[in-house]
């Protein structure tokens, strides 16, 4: 194995890596876009002087997907064991089991009748659709279960009332709320608002959990405004209030400390934390745009220094004579940039026959045939083949040996031969696919492009590791403080993958090549325009017959008939040394095209043919296959934890 080719596989691989990354982050996305979603979740919290919260939430969930059960899991323990501030054991919160209710709306906000839907509660050991007990999933916790029996309209709204008892934990010189109202849910909350009501002005309010989240101060009420909560997010705040506010506090929820430069302390560290996160995603994120920018620039670089073509010399719009002798077929691999065309088959034969080593005559009809049938035969007198190039020497044995008899060929067989059977259309088509490969490796000869281009691409590449050197220390840095990356992941493999395909697809002629391109571009022009030139003499049928052979393959020899036939009278095409411009003209509808357009009607009856009766074939073995049955269709948050109590979240089925 060359080196090259090891470095074509390599490459391969990674474009396949990165497209297969790029696929199944969309893939997840698309898949996120199908499940329930939640619209909005809104709660109004109203705190007592004894440190209870009586809650009303408003939860307004989308559901694209059939889903007829919902799980409402309401946490109320306060202690955690990965706080690091002081915690009593006897501090501990209730739910209220007397003061719960639920009710459930359609997307106009008619309320469900009662016989459309069921309610079950954990604490009074309720059954589930499937009759088994519904059991919260962790300890200090209810589960609230909603079963809409034929099932979920694509909106709902869901509107909980309960109450917690002893949420509000008292020290000496503070109160304090520490909680978390939601930390799980099915997919992303796009919007939340949550108030809290107190009995007086807050002292001091945080939100934790997000960063994507503001926390307003108001008179007796501190308002939590939250956007996009991602499903690995949770709403957490803490508010600290006046002492003398809770004179009805339990005594299990009075901590005799003083509290107050201890959490606050600990929360002005969060806010250093956030800010410094809030730095570093900032960070990251421009400089996402400066790699994009950076990019950019190599690119116009490579562009610039290995992509664009060279200057031609000749600048002129129009060439009035054939600019290189090679086949049309190799002119075709130039001025495409390395493709070969259909066109240049029917090229080659014309060309075969301007030279004489085929020659075109009627296959014996009568002169008054609306479709006469030309026929291709071998010319004894130039029967030694070897002075053609491969690609042409082809031809001749796929037409005139293998649809003919070995000596000649009618269009009607050549129309014909793929249709027979299935093993005539193999044989057509792969002798099709050799003529290109046969007439690329005749343009490759011919040094049309720059060599050397594939070392330098090897250099572009390294390139690559910038997009991706800066995706793993944006990981190296996000990882360890939490921080969504999604933007620079896609724009990173978005620009490898551009990237790497650009430098794949560099290439440009050689300045020989640029320099016949040049020449052959505005000899096409010359070929459009020359009907309107008055000051340009005619030459004779035999040099058109010329010109025409590369008209053909650059695709404008109908443009270039219908200005020969005014400027060309009939009588001047019977000449002695005219080949196919002057065969046809006493037959109907005769037009300067007609040879032209037998072989072009021949040759794509003959394809047209092959894939038939390929089809057929393999229409006919998956018939037999499948027994012959037919085909369906089918303020801001701050970063980190106040380890609040509560907790729970929202489940669906």
């Amino acid at each position: 194995m060359t080196k090259l080719n090891l470095n074509k596989k390599t490459i391969i691989v990674f474009f396949l890596i990165a497209i297969a990354a790029i696929a199944i982050y969309g893939l997840s996305r698309i898949a996120n876009s199908i499940q329930v979603s939640v619209k909005s979740m809104d709660a109004e919290i109203t705190i007592d002087g004894a440190g209870n919260m009586t809650i009303r939430e408003e939860w307004v969930v989308r559901f694209p997907t059939r889903k007829s059960v919902t799980f409402r899991d309401i946490g109320y323990g306060k202690y955690d064991p990965d706080d690091p501030l002081y915690q009593d054991l006897g501090d501990t919160a209730s739910f209220d089991k007397e003061n719960v209710s639920v009710k459930v709306y359609d997307k106009s906000r008619r309320e469900l009748r009662a016989d459309e839907y069921r309610v079950g509660y954990s604490f009074r050991n309720d059954f589930d659709e499937y009759g088994q007990r519904i059991v919260p999933p962790k300890a200090n916790m209810e589960t609230i279960f909603v079963h809409v029996y034929n099932g979920m309209k694509d909106e709902m709204v869901f509107v909980y009332n309960y109450r917690i008892l002893g949420a509000v934990t008292l020290y000496r010189d503070i109160a304090e709320l520490n909680w978390k109202l939601v930390e799980y849910f099915p997919m992303k909350i796009a919007r939340s608002t949550v108030i809290v009501n107190l009995p007086s002005e807050a002292v001091l309010a945080w939100g934790h959990g997000l960063s994507n989240g503001t926390v307003h101060l108001e008179e007796k009420s501190v308002r939590f405004e939250m956007k996009n909560i991602a499903k690995d997010d949770l709403v957490e705040f803490r508010i600290l209030m006046e002492p003398e506010d809770f004179p009805d506090v339990a005594e299990k929820n009075y901590i005799s400390m003083n509290m107050l430069n201890t959490i606050t302390d600990y929360e002005n560290k969060l806010a250093v934390e956030t800010n410094r996160r809030i730095k570093v995603a900032m960070v990251l994120f421009y400089g996402t745009f400066v790699m994009t920018a950076l990019m950019a620039f190599l690119m116009i670089t490579a562009y610039i220094k290995y992509d664009k073509e060279h200057e031609p010399k000749f600048t002129g719009k129009y060439y009035r004579e054939l600019p290189a002798e090679y086949s049309p077929a190799e002119m075709s691999y130039l001025y495409y940039f390395r493709k070969i065309n259909a066109e240049d088959v029917t090229a080659t034969i014309l060309d075969l026959v301007r030279r004489q080593y085929l020659l075109l005559d009627v296959a014996g009809e009568k002169m008054t045939a609306k479709k006469p049938d030309f026929k291709l035969t071998l010319n004894p007198q130039k029967s030694d083949l070897t002075e053609l190039l491969p690609h042409e020497r082809h031809v001749v044995e796929w037409f005139v040996k293998t649809c003919g008899n070995g000596q000649e060929v009618s269009f009607k067989d050549i129309e014909n031969y793929p249709k027979k059977n299935y093993n005539n259309a193999q044989t057509f088509s792969r002798m099709s696919r050799t003529f290109v490969r046969l007439a690329k490796d005749a343009g490759k000869k011919r040094d049309f492009f720059e060599v050397g281009l594939d070392r330098k691409k090897q250099r572009l590449y390294v390139a690559l590791l910038i997009p991706a050197a800066y995706l793993f220390i944006s990981f190296l840095i996000a990882v360890p403080l939490n921080l969504s990356i999604s933007f620079t992941v896609v724009t990173a493999l978005v620009i490898m993958v551009i990237y790497g395909i650009y430098v794949a697809s560099i290439d440009r002629r050689s300045i020989a090549g640029n320099e016949d391109f040049a020449k052959w571009k505005a000899f096409r022009q010359f070929m459009l325009d020359f009907g309107r030139m008055k000051d340009y003499p005619m030459p004779g049928v035999v040099i058109w017959e010329h010109y025409l052979v590369y008209a053909t393959s650059l695709k404008i020899a109908d443009q270039v008939m219908n200005q020969l036939k005014v400027k060309l009278a009939p009588e001047e095409l019977d000449v002695p040394n005219a080949t196919f411009m002057h065969l046809g003209y006493r037959y109907y509808g005769f037009n300067l095209g007609y040879v032209l357009g037998r072989i072009n009607t021949s040759l794509l009856t003959a394809r047209t043919n092959m894939n038939t009766t390929i089809v057929a074939h393999h229409t006919k073995k998956v018939g037999a296959f499948t027994g012959g049955s037919g085909f369906g269709r089918g303020g801001g948050f701050g970063g980190g934890r106040s380890f609040g109590g509560g907790g729970g979240g929202f489940r669906v089925r």
